[in-house]
């Protein structure tokens, strides 16, 4: 993590004088690889915990020139004084920084750019991550008319292929995800749905993130960055993280009913797409539905089984009757729980016709040989009992 990698950063032993009050001269007569080590080091910290005065007096002991050759020199974990003011959410600092590049715009973009060492983080990673709008807006506006190296910036990953949106999206900064988002024209349609559609090296997408989360006006967003492009709005939102999790099991997974609600009404139009969608396992074999019943999200549960009319009975009763890798059915988890409205609202989707399967259903085991009856009187669940009892009669 960001905060892991700084904090260690942060352990080294800072030796040596009290910078702010040190003679300029006896500095420039000291050995200046061992006097940029100091000062830097001195810097870095000045800048994490925000103290503005200690950096500007840093600052003044060099002129511009020089101080850009110094900030510009790499280190050993290449994690610049922008960087930690970034992390840290002082803006002041930030600003004291940039400020020195005046009218030297090449060399503040090269800045801007720069990675850590460790995690191959920009600044901008660390300011998306943390949630400090007015920051990203300071980075952003670096790249005034230079709208290439701009997007360059925008799209550069860390090192596990996490952009600055998928960090935003993660931390729930919804005026930083705008942010990022527009930083693409109008004419650049299709580098901002490559954007938005970036996989980490997990496969997980800024979709993902905010689906995980209760970041519903995220969620928003990142959809409506497809409009006119319903075939890649679909391919986004059926994109499957390295477990096979789609950002609905995300969502169920929580219980964001808001969130599930806009990931199924993207499929408008789209019966066969949708159905498909709903019915994802991961790569425990669970479905949405194995999960809001074992939450006993009610309401989510009746939203996933609402695509199916009764055009697709058959598809409805697969679904319901489908088992994870323990052999466990949605009806074994609400029977567990003692979700007694999901489990009727499970055995409703079985009409007079299906009754064969419904007794099929109830009577299912799991891998030993347990059934939903068991675990409702395990777990001490009497109308669950008679609610299965009553339905098989």
């Amino acid at each position: 993590m960001i905060l892991v990698t700084l904090l260690l950063y942060f352990t080294i032993e800072i030796q040596g004088m009290n910078d702010a009050n040190v003679n300029k001269k006896k500095i420039q007569n000291q050995n200046s690889v061992v006097i940029n080590g100091h000062w830097r080091i001195s810097l870095n910290n000045a800048a994490m915990i925000g103290d503005e005065v200690r950096v500007k007096a840093l600052l003044a002991f060099e002129e511009n020139d020089k101080l850009i050759e110094i900030l510009m020199k790499e280190e050993s974990k290449k994690t610049t004084t922008l960087h930690f003011a970034c992390f840290n959410g002082h803006e002041g600092i930030v600003k004291l920084l940039l400020n020195i590049f005046n009218k030297k715009k090449e060399k503040l973009i090269e800045y801007v750019m720069k990675e850590d060492d460790d995690i191959n983080a920009t600044a901008l990673h660390m300011a998306s991550f943390a949630g400090y709008e007015s920051i990203v807006k300071l980075l952003l506006n670096t790249f005034n008319k230079k709208q290439v190296k701009l997007i360059e910036y925008v799209v550069k990953e860390d090192a596990k292929k996490r952009t600055a949106l998928h960090l935003a999206s993660l931390a729930g900064s919804e005026k930083i995800v705008k942010l990022l988002l527009i930083t693409f024209n109008k004419d650049e349609k299709d580098k901002l749905i490559e954007y938005v559609m970036k996989e980490d090296c997990d496969k997980i997408t800024a979709l993902h993130c905010a689906s995980d989360n209760p970041h519903e006006e995220i969620v928003k967003l990142l959809l409506n960055t497809f409009s006119g492009r319903k075939d890649k709005l679909i391919e986004y939102v059926m994109k499957e993280a390295d477990k096979k999790r789609t950002a609905l099991h995300c969502a169920s997974s929580s219980g964001y009913y808001g969130i599930v609600e806009l990931l199924l009404n993207t499929f408008f139009h789209e019966k066969d797409k949708l159905i498909e969608y709903v019915m994802k396992e991961d790569n425990s074999n669970h479905t949405a539905l194995h999960q809001v019943s074992f939450l006993g999200n009610y309401d989510i549960a009746k939203l996933l089984l609402r695509p199916f009319s009764e055009k697709e009975k058959d598809k409805l009763i697969e679904y319901v009757m489908k088992e994870d890798y323990n052999n466990y059915t949605a009806l074994h988890m609400a029977s567990f729980k003692g979700h007694e409205d999901v489990v009727e609202l499970l055995l409703n989707t079985f009409g007079e016709k299906e009754k064969d399967k419904l007794i099929e259903y109830v009577m299912k085991e799991d891998y030993i040989n347990h059934t939903a009856f068991h675990f409702a009187a395990f777990n001490k669940h009497p109308r669950i009992t008679n609610l299965l009892n009553y339905y098989i009669q």
